[in-house]
């Protein structure tokens, strides 16, 4: 087995400690390849200057191997074996080694939305309840281009510390249920006759969503990819003509997507004054839509998502990850700067 395919039910970080535990009972035949594997993982991403992996001290219950970081300097992985877990700590005396070693470790982590936890330690509206859900489910990616790279955004030309991920949203079926029926509690005082999701992250969201309102549903594309194919797909030109539709898309940046399937609609002769979307990044995509008399609604925002009634237990985010952030969102372009990166102010195709 390889550590990164090691489940995680717990991961707890204090200075120069990271403590986490695994549902599994590692076998000792597979005990000094597991903590071979760690150290190389801890090398490339952590700390290159990492020496060696010694050999291991063992206990009644308990495995310890020294991680060499320099030749004086130790740090221990620890192996303490229960009747049906095992926890796994990893101690060291540079302590600016731990919050990395957690943030890579997170990605391991068992996702078990409680959304009756949420609603007890989150003290906001349904807007901070959705967004500490996306961070509970791992839908909100966030990188500071250390243990791995920034994320593409702005058509992959540009680059950001956070990503925001929502199609992983079906596989929590509890979780996509409860966001649906919030999402139609939301539109019920709307008047539309269809809804068109976007491709493709938006077409689950969206067929479910009609169905709660028993409204035809349809796709559109992006853009289209050969000649043959249909900007609009799954509906004909008389089924939308005088029809009033819903845009439905999973999240928002600049609308400019929005932008060009509204205009499509409106060629059609459909009707389409609303648009909905999951998440709202706040950059500009309201009053991208307000300028062709396209209302924005949504279900959550980075406002939310990044309020500080969700307590860091379930966001899991450090200090210095959520100052990146509000770094980023205050001014991509002078955050692009001092990364050295090129920022590419984009137009509407």
């Amino acid at each position: 087995m390889r550590f990164i395919e090691l489940p995680l039910m717990s991961l707890e970080m204090k200075p120069g400690l990271v403590r986490f535990t695994t549902p599994l009972i590692i076998e000792p035949k597979g005990l000094k390849s597991l903590a071979e594997d760690f150290f190389n993982l801890f090398k490339e991403k952590i700390y290159p200057e990492a020496k060696k992996l010694g050999a291991p001290k063992k206990e009644a219950n308990a495995d310890t191997f020294p991680i060499y970081l320099t030749n004086r300097e130790i740090a221990y992985l620890n192996f303490v074996y229960d009747i049906d877990h095992t926890r796994l700590s990893f101690e060291t005396p540079k302590k600016e080694l731990t919050e990395p070693l957690f943030r890579l470790l997170r990605e391991q982590r068992i996702i078990k939305p409680d959304l009756e936890y949420i609603r007890e330690k989150v003290f906001g509206g349904l807007r901070e309840v959705v967004a500490a859900l996306l961070w509970q489910v791992g839908a909100i990616k966030v990188s500071l281009g250390d243990i791995r790279p920034f994320f593409k955004v702005d058509e992959r030309k540009n680059q950001s510390p956070i990503y925001i991920d929502v199609k992983c949203l079906p596989n929590f079926p509890l979780v996509f249920d409860f966001l649906i029926s919030q999402s139609a509690l939301i539109l019920q005082h709307y008047d539309f006759d269809l809804i068109c999701g976007i491709e493709a992250g938006s077409i689950a969201f969206a067929t479910a969503l009609a169905q709660k309102f028993n409204r035809p549903s349809f796709f559109a594309r992006r853009e289209r990819r050969y000649p043959e194919a249909s900007l609009l797909e799954g509906i004909k030109d008389h089924e939308i003509f005088k029809k009033k539709v819903l845009l439905f898309d999973d999240t928002i940046v600049k609308g400019w997507t929005k932008r060009r399937v509204v205009e499509a609609l409106r060629q059609k002769g459909a009707i389409c004054e609303y648009t909905f979307v999951i998440f709202d990044r706040l950059q500009g995509g309201k009053e991208d839509l307000l300028a062709l008399d396209c209302q924005l609604l949504s279900l959550t925002d980075r406002d939310a998502l990044l309020s500080k009634r969700i307590p860091k237990a379930i966001t899991l985010l450090t200090e210095m990850e959520y100052k990146e952030i509000l770094e980023y969102f205050a001014d991509p372009k002078k955050w692009h700067n001092k990364k050295g990166f090129p920022y590419f102010e984009l137009k509407p195709k």
